[in-house]
């Protein structure tokens, strides 16, 4: 569109007014096509091409537009081009005969928005012509002319005799100007005063009113217009918009207004009818709801015991956003606190990666420690083979409390297979993790692991380990090896120490344990066999306690173990 160079007849303020109002008018009309009448843009730009209209119309009288093919003038400077005739407004107005638009003083806003509402869109060729609906629509201060009118000398002289009363009525306002009528006196109170029917209905509306939540209304707002809007850039903006409101009502803790619009994107990506480039907008406005920022946030609202928020509804929020937001949803679990909330965390992300567990295996290569152990616990929640293979991988992690997270799973699960892992923990760096093992073991009576544990009990490195470890090892020789292990134990009974005695308690302390689990008969020989020969004060007493329990134990079977 081209503003004409100015005419002599007309003001530059003038002229400026006019081209402002019919760039208005284009607003109006583009915006009527994409929103829905309670739409807030619509709204606004409705208001601003009434206030315009009025304020120009106040100072300048009634405005007129000749129509040409494509172009519209007022008192022959060029206001508005446009040559798409698809697109062009004066196009359709010059195509069904209309030459000249009037525009009279108190002209109303719902008078524009018909008129543009005929006016601003290509009509099908079954509809009537643009005529005939201005004509059905009895516009009162808006008035044209047509073709066929300049034609007709009795119209041509009524539009003379017309333009002597707009001359009149233009005097008229002139002098309302140069002498305003006087201010309106107040209406006496008591003609203002409600009946009782009328206060209880105001009442109950204010009531309603104030029940009311704007943000409620602003969600459905903006929700209408994205699931309407079909034009690329402003699909784009708004779908901005709303991942942007979401974003700061997640960091507000308001779950479950953001929970609303979270919904409404996904189902809207979801849609057949959505097209691709939009579920990629959707889906990224979803991905960018979850971030480092809004996590830090997020966690410290979630541990605060004021923040009323429902877990239902987070849990949901958060499956919506779903693989997308995996990373943000892993650290939120690393940094929450509350107990509640983590177990919540762990379902949800037990649940996403269920049908396929390698999407945890970038995490599993992760510099923080405390993310790959949440990774392990919810791999092994999940427990498919495929699991199984990813926690397995991490028993030689650098990291030992990732190896003690692992060697928990191992204790936990019912796979046999997996079971045998556990004798890789016999070499471990970390000596809790090799006595945590070694209790394993025992506990659950595993006999694939009594030939490792007797070499580790042959080695050379034995003796530097630390006594802890050590008994648990005797523990699990007498407990898996039963009778098989007597010979082992009493090499590890009668050894001597001539001149270390300490050495020689711990040896007899260490056998003596073994044998403990060893209920028979031969046990108990090989404790008195070793009484008969050893004469070390202290060493005797283990050997007699030792018997004595055994002794117990034979008359009181229920007790054993």
């Amino acid at each position: 569109m081209e503003q004409a160079v100015e005419q002599p007849d007309v003001g530059k303020e003038e002229l400026a007014s006019v081209t402002q109002i019919i760039l208005a008018m284009i607003k109006v009309s583009k915006a009527l096509r994409i929103y829905l009448p309670n739409n807030p843009v619509l709204i606004g730009f409705i208001s601003e091409l009434g206030t315009r209209m009025t304020v120009h119309l106040a100072r300048y009288g009634e405005l007129t537009l000749d129509v040409e093919q494509f172009v519209l003038r007022y008192h022959g400077a060029q206001v508005y081009e446009n040559k798409a005739p698809k697109e062009s407004l004066a196009s359709r107005l010059h195509a069904d005969g209309i030459r000249t638009l009037f525009f009279d003083q108190g002209v109303e806003q719902a008078e524009l928005v018909a008129f543009l509402g005929v006016v601003g869109f290509e009509r099908p060729s079954s509809d009537d012509d643009v005529v005939t609906q201005l004509w059905e629509r009895n516009l009162q201060h808006i008035g044209y002319l047509t073709e066929d009118d300049f034609s007709d000398p009795y119209l041509m002289r009524e539009a003379e005799d017309s333009h002597q009363q707009r001359d009149a009525l233009e005097r008229i306002r002139q002098a309302l100007v140069e002498h305003p009528p006087p201010a309106p006196r107040m209406i006496p109170k008591h003609l203002l005063m409600l009946n009782a029917e009328e206060e209880t209905w105001l009442r109950k509306a204010v009531d309603v009113e104030g029940r009311c939540n704007g943000l409620d209304d602003v969600i459905r707002i903006l929700a209408a217009i994205l699931g309407e809007v079909q034009e690329p850039e402003l699909f784009a903006d708004f779908t901005a918009i709303l991942g942007t409101l979401t974003v700061n009502l997640v960091v507000a803790g308001d779950i479950a207004h953001a929970l609303q619009l979270a919904r409404f994107l996904d189902r809207l990506q979801k849609l057949p009818i959505t097209a691709p480039e939009q579920r990629q907008q959707l889906a990224a406005a979803l991905a960018g709801i979850l971030s480092a920022s809004t996590v830090e946030v997020l966690k410290v609202a979630l541990d605060s015991a004021e923040a009323g928020i429902d877990y239902v509804q987070l849990k949901e929020l958060l499956l919506i956003l779903g693989i997308p937001s995996l990373g943000a949803i892993c650290e939120l679990l690393g940094r929450v606190e509350k107990l509640k909330v983590r177990k919540l965390i762990v379902e949800v992300l037990v649940e996403l990666g269920r049908g396929d567990p390698a999407v945890f295996e970038p995490f599993l290569s992760d510099p923080r420690w405390y993310l790959v152990r949440n990774v392990v616990l919810i791999l092994s929640l999940i427990g498919t083979p495929a699991a199984l293979k990813m926690i397995l991988g991490l028993i030689s992690h650098r990291e030992p409390r990732i190896r003690r997270e692992v060697l928990g799973f191992l204790e936990r699960t019912s796979d046999a297979k997996a079971k045998t892992y556990l004798l890789k923990y016999l070499r471990d760096e970390s000596s809790a993790l090799r006595i945590k093992a070694l209790q394993i073991l025992t506990r659950e009576r595993l006999p694939f692991a009594l030939k490792p544990i007797v070499a580790l009990a042959g080695g050379d490195d034995f003796q530097e380990r630390p006594y802890e470890e050590k008994k648990e090892v005797f523990l699990a020789l007498g407990e898996l090896g039963q009778e098989s292990v007597i010979p082992l134990l009493r090499e590890q009974l009668m050894k001597r120490f001539w001149f270390q005695k300490g050495n020689e308690k711990e040896s007899v302390q260490l056998a003596v344990l073994g044998l403990g689990r060893i209920r028979s008969r031969s046990a108990l020989q090989l404790l008195e066999e070793a009484r008969g020969q050893k004469k070390g004060g202290e060493v005797r007493s283990i050997l007699d306690q030792a018997i004595a329990s055994h002794m117990s134990q034979e008359r009181n079977p229920a007790g054993t173990r």
